[in-house]
């Protein structure tokens, strides 16, 4: 697909500018009206017929609730059309980034802009659900940001629903991101307006703190999280939003605070002192401005283990270029001839599109060859999961820009605060490399539900990204998961 590619003859393909569960992204120009939009490409020609029909209908659905609004806090909607068995959806072009990118470039903001981001949003919900439909994705990237303090847009409505329309799902595809997901969709319960609020508050846990006040290391272990376990809200970081935060996050609906409850507290909320700035390399911006050297452990429930920056593999870390003044070992299953983007040691370009292995799944910033019948969860555009069908093994991708630093000595500072989790036994921390360019293998055993786990996790940076691959099995599938965890690395291109 060309950047010249026309749609329906009148809107003619620029940049891909994002990439999502429910499609792609591009910037546009509508040569009718002479204007720049962004086009929604909803990809449907890869589907089984029933699921293709589920998808068409969920677009639809999408563009028809999205332009019953018309506010300046909610991403407008301007066309809908179908082309060559595709949906494509015209919407407004918002020059802005996402709070996901802000947290990732900027790191965590303000209680005085988690406010103001807040009342937006709050703002934006009450004209989304007086008209019927609820959002049911509301996270960090969906969430764009102008700068300097400008608008605050709510964006993508891929999985909105009009309440009273018949309810849509898609067999072995866990739609919405499990770290923004309320306690009652998890469930299968009823949803309604409170579900949205329930995400709107982790939404700005994250953007206080650099991450969901219910990640965990594994889909299992955050849905656990969710349904059973108190939202970690640091003191210092959601300073005086604390309570209003917590009252977005009870686990009832019914007691949760309303959107005009939410709008009351957060006008009132005062912008505490904050520390002085922190060196930018001292810890990545998920912990960001958590002033403290020892990283934060996270709580284990029952049945839910979990480590320390292992487990924020699943969030967005910043990740530096690991040395190579050391001696290097091969990762298991690694060891082959320089490809592609790992050419030498000294290549810094991305792969291009020709490189891709056959079969691969082209996701945002990098492609791979996911095992089959597995349930694919998007965290965020940078960070996908592929979860087995026996709930016994998990595997991850993820990237963040690339900081500065030694990559193992970060790790192993990490990893020192490691040995409070259950059962953790660290297997091997140590450089390696991947396909000739230099990385850092972590290898460790944990117990979840008093039985023995393992992970294994791999850093290495390419054209100014850092990425991780990260697996964790169940001891028993040992043989399989690595088979599965080869495939993986041997497959993976960074884009």
């Amino acid at each position: 697909m060309g950047n010249a590619q026309l749609v329906v003859g009148r809107y003619r393909l620029g940049e891909s500018i994002g990439q999502g569960g429910m499609g792609r992204v591009w910037r546009a120009v509508d040569e009718m009206l002479d204007r720049q939009v962004a086009v929604k490409e909803m990809r449907i020609d890869d589907l089984a017929a029933e699921d293709a029909r589920i998808r068409r209908e969920r677009a639809l659905r999408e563009a028809r609730a999205t332009a019953r609004i018309d506010h300046p806090n909610v991403v407008r909607v301007y066309d809908v059309v179908r082309e060559n068995d595709r949906l494509w959806i015209v919407m407004e072009l918002v020059d802005a980034r996402s709070l996901e990118q802000i947290l990732v470039t900027d790191g965590p903001v303000t209680p005085r802009e988690a406010a103001r981001i807040g009342l937006a949003l709050a703002r934006a919900l009450r004209e989304v659900h007086a008209v019927g439909v609820l959002h049911r994705d509301i996270k960090p990237g969906n969430v764009l940001i102008e700068a300097g303090g400008g608008r605050v847009v709510l964006t993508d409505f891929g999985i909105a629903a009009i309440q009273d329309a018949a309810a849509l799902t898609m067999v072995g595809m866990l739609v919405g991101s499990p770290h923004y997901m309320a306690p009652e969709r998890v469930e299968g319960r009823p949803q309604g307006p409170p579900s949205d609020l329930w995400s709107l508050g982790a939404t700005l846990c994250a953007a206080l703190a650099g991450q969901s006040p219910f990640a965990r290391p594994t889909t299992h272990a955050t849905l656990h999280a969710v349904l059973y376990e108190e939202p970690r809200l640091p003191p210092e970081a959601v300073g005086p939003l604390r309570d209003t935060l917590a009252g977005l996050l009870a686990k009832d609906p019914d007691a949760r605070l309303t959107l005009d409850e939410l709008y009351e507290a957060l006008r009132a909320a005062p912008e505490p002192q904050r520390p002085g700035p922190e060196p930018q390399d001292a810890v990545p911006p998920g912990f960001r401005p958590k002033r403290r050297r020892r990283p934060v452990v996270l709580a284990v429930g029952a049945g839910a283990a979990s480590l320390a920056l292992a487990a924020v593999a699943a969030t967005v870390v910043v990740l530096a270029g690991p040395g190579s003044a050391h001696h290097e070992t091969a990762v298991a299953g690694t060891s082959r001839p320089p490809a592609s983007a790992f050419a030498s040691t000294s290549a810094s370009t991305s792969a291009s599109p020709s490189a891709i292995a056959p079969g691969a799944r082209n996701e945002t910033g990098f492609s791979w060859v996911p095992p089959e019948g597995w349930t694919r969860t998007a965290k965020s555009p940078s960070n996908v999961h592929y979860h087995s069908p026996d709930g016994r093994q998990e595997v991850a991708a993820s990237y963040a820009l690339a900081g500065g630093g030694d990559l193992l000595t970060q790790w192993r500072k990490f990893e020192a605060g490691s040995h409070d989790v259950p059962g953790y036994r660290r297997i091997r921390l140590e450089r390696t490399t991947l396909r000739g360019r230099p990385a850092v293998v972590w290898e460790y055993a944990f117990t979840q539900d008093g039985a023995q786990w393992r992970a294994r996790q791999l850093g290495f940076t390419s054209g100014g990204k850092a990425y991780q691959l990260n697996i964790w099995y169940a001891a028993q599938v040992r043989a399989a998961a690595l088979r599965n965890y080869r495939d993986l690395t041997e497959s993976f291109e960074p884009l």
